[in-house]
């Protein structure tokens, strides 16, 4: 079992917002929890962590841009040890416990992330040895206390489908609808996108509607017609997604980052092309995915500059569209060995999170 303490309720430890509250709460739990506990069915809730041998303090960080400041100041007297309670803190100093917290949804800048594991350096006054950081990006795994399982971003459309109560899918939070689509060749998920490439494509799906179903019109600038796609009845109705990924060509974080508009293609079993940031692909690999090559030409994944990357994979859409039906018929199923192999993937990184979890007891 593990012992999660929760001495805030009913809301998250340290840090509580609506925004927060609604993207962490576990219906199975009635608690705001990090993604990666909602399907646990092993935990007891305390609300102190006092006469515990072991127990987890979960802490959900949904916009680190904000939030690392209290992180990064933890020892002020206003910092994030000042919302911790005492129990808590005892139990760290005597090595019963650890915080695990969860930076899940934002990204957050390499500075910002050094100067976060600058403050935990210093345990003099508080048990920062005792924290430990799960980030959405592999990126800053390279230090021992900073990990990189997956929780909102990675897991949500999962979660939502296998949680004990009706659970919202961040494809679209609290919809439900029986909603269907006739079939097109490529689904285009492009509204509320801000950067120059997502126009490229939204212009490109509104020369070829009969191959698209794309969310457009709002980058387009048209008027009086709302795009909204619903998901998954959009996904289900579509062979292969054009994934527009965040911060593509957002110069502020200067790595490779990854969100649900990739990750819900796992759980869905999509075939996906990602108009993203270069070795997008690269990144999804290095966890244990694996991408469609050579039944789709990912070349694009390596080159540099964005305009060329956006000109190859419409390049490569062209080389699809114009396919027969027996062709896409074959496309599609020599695509199905990899669609099975990245469920089952996400399974297994699941599960090593639970053993993770589990581990820390012993530690």
């Amino acid at each position: 079992m593990l012992n999660i303490v929760h001495d805030n309720l009913p809301r998250s430890n340290v840090w509580f917002a609506p925004k927060l509250f609604e993207l962490a709460f576990s219906l199975t739990h009635q608690k705001p929890l990090p993604k990666f506990l909602h399907l646990a069915d092993n935990i007891v809730f305390h609300t102190s962590a006092d006469n515990l041998e072991s127990f987890i303090y979960p802490i959900v960080m949904a916009e680190p841009f904000i939030q690392a400041r209290s992180l990064i100041a933890n020892q002020n007297p206003y910092g994030f040890w000042s919302y911790v309670s005492d129990s808590v803190i005892q139990g760290l100093r005597e090595k019963r416990g650890w915080i695990v917290i969860d930076m899940y949804s934002e990204p957050i800048t390499n500075n910002e992330f050094d100067d976060i594991l600058k403050a935990l350096s210093d345990s003099s006054k508080f048990p920062n040895d005792r924290i430990l950081l799960n980030t959405t990006s592999p990126h800053f795994t390279k230090n021992e206390r900073v990990f990189n399982h997956p929780s909102f971003l990675e897991m949500g459309c999962y979660v939502a489908g296998h949680c004990k109560s009706y659970s919202p899918c961040p494809c679209h939070p609290w919809r439900k609808t029986d909603l269907s689509y006739p079939h097109k060749r490529f689904l285009l998920l492009n509204n509320h996108m801000d950067y120059p490439t997502a126009k490229i494509f939204a212009k490109y799906a509104s020369e070829n509607t009969d191959s698209f179903i794309d969310s457009s019109s709002d980058v387009l600038g048209v008027l009086n017609k709302k795009a909204e796609v619903r998901l998954p009845q959009a996904l289900y109705s579509t062979d292969v997604n054009v994934v527009m990924e965040a911060y593509v060509d957002y110069n502020v974080v200067n790595y490779t980052f990854i969100t649900e508009k990739t990750y819900r293609n796992i759980n869905y079993k999509k075939p996906f092309i990602i108009m993203g940031n270069r070795y997008s692909l690269a990144v999804i690999r290095s966890l244990g995915y694996k991408s469609f090559h050579p039944i789709i030409d990912e070349s694009y994944d390596s080159i540099k500059h964005t305009k060329d990357r956006c000109k190859k994979i419409i390049k490569e859409l062209e080389r699809l569209k114009a396919m027969s039906d027996d062709e896409w018929d074959t496309l599609l199923h020599r695509c199905k060995p990899t669609l099975e192999h990245n469920y089952n993937n996400l399974l297994r990184r699941i599960k090593q999170t639970n053993d993770w979890l589990e581990g820390l007891k012993d530690l």
